[in-house]
């Protein structure tokens, strides 16, 4: 290890470098999928088990990784995403460790350099199950890469494989095509290339180290009597349930038609439209073609299986933040191609295309840059809690115990983690495909568990399904044991507090402001309030305003700030 730090310091400047530079983007926007895999990991590492415990339809390797740093005390956003900047880092040397009597030193650093300045795009500093997966098919990728270079499967190897499939299938059970595919292209290489039968031995051995991580973790989910909630949850909630509303195809052999069809689409797509917007994938797209089309030279099998690959690492898209997969690998074939052609001086290219590399390196550097910059460092002198503020937090802080359960249904579970409170159901968001798997669960977790303060928000939607509409049957509960904080203004209308605790708790937000009496009449200038309770209420116009026997020479002009502070009440109509 001590060599490898020595032999080649800048890769490591450079990995230290790509390492802050995530770091100057870890307070910038936060993401639901992010916090599932935070709430999970605080799950496990309080005792917990995914899926009994806590309702997933995601496989659960992310959780059990990221509770490692839960375990040690990590609760709040700012330090997960430091702990997966560390991840990231360590991932950066591992390839390096692993790969560099395999490629040249410049393709790692080219990569963590593309890689960093990229994630204001690709949302790739975040605890997100993608980037496991991703780097996950990215290793499998280059072992694949020296199995068909050396012809021989090493120790390493074997166990680099056994270890990037279970994390990549135990991270996103959709990896399960991109890990297939794979397996399946090199097997029929291996016939092409007529090697299968010297190579028997290698599957027989490959197949029974690989099977090893995933007999352990079926043998402890039977032992704990968990297995089939890892089947209902992780399989068929996706594949009966959630199928319904994602757009995938459900059935297997559809999916992959849908995949292959989306990469032809990608790639004529990039081929006759041009749009700023574009450019980026665009020469991402050009950049895997050319890797490609540099194997195709050597072995024009190989070049098949890598483009046909290269679909399959898009299962869920070549844009947004699904396709972190497609990213990962892009950026390392990227990187290999801008190294040939520009860094290694031996090869002989024809100049027009050095330079046509030249050119597409300088644009995705520019363009990296111009995205990268414009957030980076932001909010990072602030305290933490600055990521995933939501208009809930201090409600939650005022009517609850630090330690106290509550239930947030809308798609905004940040908020538990900003408020520091754990969910108070299995089911700790609800979208429509959990009615469907878990009605009857959710409404027994509700019964008994009975939070004092649940958030229900429910003129909002889920892809276009309204809450009031899809968890009728949640609303209707609310309706009768639990009382909005205040129906007719905005975010109150959606706290729902249990009506043995709704005095108290309305008495919690009464605040007297110095200076501001009930029965005043109040204006900032804009607006005239009546103040009621301690509470404003916002007088709607000036005939209720008169009606109402006021005179407009009792109003007093308070100070905007100042009036602030009171809290809204019910506009007088």
């Amino acid at each position: 290890m001590r060599n490898f730090l020595t032999k080649d310091r800048s890769t490591w400047v450079v990995f230290t470098l790509g390492f802050l530079l995530i770091i100057l983007y870890s307070r910038f926007f936060s993401f639901m999928d992010e916090a599932d895999n935070m709430l999970g990991a605080m799950s496990v590492a309080q005792g917990g088990d995914i899926y009994k415990s806590f309702f997933s339809q995601h496989t659960p390797f992310v959780y059990y990784f990221m509770s490692i740093f839960a375990l040690i005390g990590v609760r709040d956003y700012e330090t997960f995403r430091l702990c997966m900047g560390l991840v990231i880092l360590c991932f950066w040397a591992f390839m390096y460790i692993r790969y560099i009597s395999y490629f040249d030193s410049m393709v790692f650093k080219i990569f963590a350099l593309l890689y960093a300045l990229t994630i204001n795009i690709t949302w790739a500093n975040m605890v997100l199950s993608d980037v496991f997966y991703g780097f996950s098919i990215l290793f499998l990728l280059l072992e694949s890469l020296i199995y068909i270079r050396t012809g021989t499967l090493s120790k390493k190897s074997v166990m680099v494989i056994s270890v990037s499939i279970f994390m990549s299938v135990m991270s996103a059970f959709v990896s399960v095509y991109s890990v297939a595919i794979l397996l399946f292209l090199l097997f029929i290489y291996d016939i092409y290339k007529k090697k299968f039968k010297e190579n028997i031995p290698n599957y027989i051995k490959l197949a029974i180290i690989v099977a090893v991580p995933f007999l352990i973790l079926l043998t402890w989910y039977w032992l704990t009597g968990n297995l089939y909630n890892f089947y209902y949850q992780a399989y068929k909630l996706n594949r009966v349930y959630y199928s319904n509303y994602n757009g995938l195809n459900n059935s297997s052999l559809g999916l992959m038609k849908q995949i292959m069809s989306s990469w032809i689409n990608h790639i004529a797509y990039h081929a006759t439209t041009f749009s700023k917007e574009s450019v980026f994938s665009g020469l991402l797209l050009f950049l895997n073609l050319l890797f490609c089309h540099y194997h195709y030279k050597k072995d024009r099998a190989l070049a098949i299986l890598i483009f046909i690959f290269l679909a399959f690492t898009g299962v869920r898209g070549f844009e947004g933040f699904h396709a972190i997969p497609y990213y990962i690998v892009s950026f390392f074939n990227s990187s290999f191609i801008i190294n040939h052609y520009i860094f290694k001086k031996e090869i002989k290219a024809k100049e027009y295309m050095k330079n046509l590399i030249r050119i597409s390196f300088f644009l995705l550097m520019i363009l990296s840059l111009n995205n990268y910059a414009p957030n980076a460092g932001v909010n990072f002198n602030k305290a933490n809690g600055i990521i995933a503020q939501s208009p809930y937090d201090e409600y939650i802080n005022k009517l609850t115990d630090s330690n106290e359960e509550i239930w947030i249904t809308s798609l905004t579970p940040q908020t538990y983690i900003n408020s520091n409170r754990d969910p108070a159901m299995r089911a700790y968001i609800l979208v429509p495909w959990y009615i469907d798997a878990f009605k009857n669960e959710i409404m027994e977790d509700l019964n008994t568990s009975r939070p004092r303060l649940i958030i229900f928000e429910k003129d909002s939607d889920v892809w276009g399904y309204k809450y009031s509409e899809f968890a009728k049957v949640v609303l209707d509960f609310l309706n009768t044991e639990y009382k909005p904080l205040n129906p007719d203004v905005d975010y109150e209308k959606n706290i729902y507090i249990r009506k043995d605790y709704f005095e108290e708790a309305n008495n919690k937000l009464i605040s007297h402001v110095e200076g501001i009496e009930n029965g005043m009449l109040v204006s900032n200038g804009v607006n005239v309030y009546l103040i009621e309770n301690d509470t404003k209420r916002y007088i709607t116009n000036p005939d209720v305003f008169e009606s109402l026997g006021f005179e407009w020479k009792d109003v007093i002009t308070i100070d905007a700030n100042e009036l602030e502070k009171v809290r809204i009440g019910a506009p007088i109509e």
